[in-house]
C-alpha cells in the first residue's frame, strides 16, 4: 500500500508487547517476521502450519493465495515459532482446514477467517495504542520486514528475494532510504 511506513525493530517490539490475544499477537508476529502480505497471512490454515502436532520450519503459502499468484515459503524464525505455537495449541481441538485467524462470526456455520477490514482495524488500534498514527497499516507490517532484511543484509537483491518481488524496483519502493548519507556524500564532492 503506498504511504504505508514501516515501524522500527523498537516500535514493532512495542506493537508485540501490547497485544491483548493469541491471535493478534500471531498476527503482528508473522507480518513483521515473514513480509507476507495480509491476505496471504489471512488465507492461512491449520494445517499450513502444523502437521501431527509439529510447526513446520518454514510456512509456505500456496500460489492461488498470492498476489503474483507464484508460492512462497519463509523460515520461521524463533519470535515467530513462539507466537504461533501458542496460537495453535489453543487451537489445537480444531480440524486442519480451520482458517489460522479464525473470525468470531462464521459463514453459514462454517468456521471463517476475520476479513482483511478486520485486520486493518486490529492494527490501526494497536498502532494507535503505542501513538503510532498517520501511514501505519497492514502493509506497514510487510514494510517493516523489508526494512529489518535490509538492515541486517545491506543487500537489496536479498530484500528482493524474501519479498517475492520479480523486479527490484518494485523491493526499493519498499525501503525508506536515509537520505542524510546521500547529502553528506554530495557534501564532500570535491571538498
Amino acid at each position: 500500500m503506498r504511504g504505508a511506513r514501516p515501524l522500527t525493530k523498537e516500535r514493532a517490539q512495542a506493537v508485540l508487547n501490547t497485544t491483548e490475544t493469541l491471535r493478534e499477537k500471531a498476527l503482528f508476529t508473522l507480518g513483521f517476521c515473514t513480509g507476507y502480505r495480509i491476505s496471504e497471512i489471512l488465507s492461512l490454515t491449520l494445517g499450513d502450519v502444523v502437521t501431527d502436532g509439529l510447526l513446520h520450519s518454514h510456512i509456505t503459502i500456496k500460489a492461488r493465495n498470492t498476489k503474483t499468484k507464484t508460492g512462497r515459503s519463509v523460515f520461521l524464525n524463533n519470535t515467530a515459532r513462539v507466537a504461533l505455537s501458542e496460537l495453535v495449541e489453543s487451537m489445537k481441538h480444531l480440524p486442519s482446514d480451520t482458517p489460522l485467524f479464525l473470525s468470531r462470526k462464521s459463514a453459514n456455520g462454517k468456521a471463517k477467517a476475520i476479513s482483511r477490514q478486520q485486520a486493518h482495524n486490529i492494527i490501526k488500534r494497536q498502532f494507535a495504542a503505542i501513538g503510532e498514527y498517520g501511514n501505519v497499516s497492514t502493509h506497514s507490517l510487510r514494510k517493516t520486514f523489508a526494512a529489518g532484511i535490509y538492515q541486517a543484509t545491506g543487500k537489496i537483491e536479498l530484500v528482493q528475494i524474501a519479498l517475492g518481488h520479480k523486479a527490484i524496483t518494485s523491493t526499493m519502493s519498499y525501503l525508506s532510504f536515509d537520505t542524510r548519507a546521500i547529502d553528506r556524500a554530495i557534501s564532500e564532492l570535491f571538498e
